[in-house]
């Protein structure tokens, strides 16, 4: 099983983006060999913390085809379309109860941005989308669910997590500036360049709060879904944040890539 860390700027689209793409090209290049050391899996599961969501059940779209576009972006040209892995999503909501979670079937087919932009990267053949809940630790069940499901399948899974880190990094960032954001940010790549999930669970609650982060629930799912996989080869493909959002670009499970591929 494989994993990775995907933020979800949209100005990594290169419609959207446009002049500003020299000041995300580590993120850009990150993604760029994320997407090589991937390939073309079966199937990807993806958590985003923009999708839809409710305080404390989890969703699963059950659209046979989930599309999206950049229109609030300026661009609904710029489009992705992919059919749901209808199987794995009927499973996951049967199995759920006997991990003492609830998914919630959700019919439409619409894809937000935190899933949109690492599919402008990344080219799974079939997709499956969850949404996030309140509380931070049980998504690590819901990872280990994912997990179960797909070996019980035989799926080549690639599940997604899809999240930016803090947003207070510089004065004028978009949350307002919080010196613990840089602080926060760096304690995640310190733990996710060992593999090291477990990690997440000991952050401090001030430290996390302070953060103003998204991203952190969608890494506590995939360090449930890698389990002790997680240390085997992880990397750091790209950090940065220089819009006073960190942006993390990670895999885990991966082939090692030859430099400058």
């Amino acid at each position: 099983m494989r994993g990775c860390v995907c933020p979800h700027p949209p100005l990594l689209v290169p419609e959207i983006g446009r002049g500003n793409l020299d000041e995300v090209a580590a993120t850009v290049a990150g993604m760029q060999r994320l997407a090589a050391a991937v390939g073309e899996p079966d199937c990807a599961v993806i958590i985003s913390p923009h999708t839809p969501t409710y305080l404390d059940v989890f969703t699963a779209k059950t659209a046979p085809v989930l599309r999206g576009d950049f229109a609030a972006f300026g661009q609904p040209r710029v489009r992705h379309e992919l059919p749901t892995d209808a199987e794995l999503v009927r499973e996951l909501l049967a199995a759920a109860p006997s991990h003492g979670l609830e998914i919630e079937a959700v019919g439409d087919d619409l894809l937000d941005h935190g899933v949109l932009v690492p599919l402008t990267f990344l080219r799974p053949r079939r997709l499956v989308s969850l949404s996030i809940v309140a509380d931070y630790p049980v998504h690590r069940r819901l990872g280990r669910l994912v997990r179960e499901v797909a070996e019980r399948l035989g799926r080549d899974v690639l599940f997604i997590a899809s999240g930016d880190l803090s947003h207070r990094l510089i004065p004028g960032a978009p949350a307002g500036y919080d010196e613990r954001g840089a602080l926060f940010d760096r304690r995640i790549v310190e733990l996710l360049s060992e593999g090291d999930f477990d990690g997440l669970d000991e952050l401090d609650g001030t430290l996390v709060a302070r953060a103003g982060e998204c991203g952190l629930r969608s890494l506590i799912a995939l360090g449930g879904f890698l389990g002790e996989e997680a240390t085997r080869n992880p990397q750091i493909f790209s950090y940065e944040g220089p819009f006073g959002v960190g942006y993390l670009v990670a895999g885990f499970g991966l082939p090692a890539l030859e430099a400058g591929v």
